[in-house]
């Protein structure tokens, strides 16, 4: 049985509300990841997950397809509401922050998660200088950072969410990992 294309999908969840299950299934694990490896708290990235979710569902009718991917959109809702939950939850933010080393210290997700970006950041030796440096980044670039080498998504999937032509992402990645980069010599330093 040949699988649905992403374009006939968005035409049954318009048509048929209870039909968006088959782009929630496809996708819930992207989004899910990639909001976990921002906020690195279970709980509020399950929040955040269901609030895209539902955003998107009661939204399907003002999608308009225009041949980027579906997960491009679902990406830039995700984005928009963690930033709208950190403006109401600075505080939080900063706590979660401090949690972040937990990711690093979950051998099975850190070794999931950095397997990407160890060919990048192989001189980075000691993981927690890294989460101090990754948590003093702008949000823009941990974003970038994180669909890049965490989601694993190409610079044409990142141009799409992020509504960048594709060499600016290039050039605004390479910026953040060298901002990275500097944060972190400069922690070990």
């Amino acid at each position: 049985m040949p699988t649905e294309s992403e374009e006939e999908l968005i035409t049954a969840a318009k048509n048929n509300k209870q039909d968006f299950i088959k782009l929630y299934d496809r996708y819930f694990d992207p989004i899910y990841k990639f909001l976990l490896t921002r906020v690195t708290n279970l709980d509020l990235a399950e929040d955040l997950t269901s609030e895209t979710f539902f955003l998107a569902l009661e939204n399907i009718d003002r999608y308009q397809y225009t041949g980027k991917p579906f997960s491009a959109w679902l990406y830039r809702i995700a984005i928009n509401e963690m930033n709208r939950y950190f403006r109401r939850h600075k505080k939080e933010k900063q706590i979660m922050e401090a949690a972040w080393p937990e990711i690093f210290n979950n051998p099975e997700s850190a070794d999931t998660q950095l397997k990407e970006n160890e060919n990048q950041l192989n001189h980075l030796n000691n993981l927690k200088e890294l989460n101090t440096a990754f948590k003093r980044l702008k949000p823009d670039d941990q974003n970038l950072l994180s669909l890049r080498y965490f989601q694993d998504l190409s610079y044409q999937e990142i141009s799409n969410a992020l509504n960048l032509s594709l060499s600016n992402v290039g050039v605004k990645l390479n910026r953040a990992l060298k901002r990275l980069s500097q944060l972190s010599n400069a922690s070990l330093s």
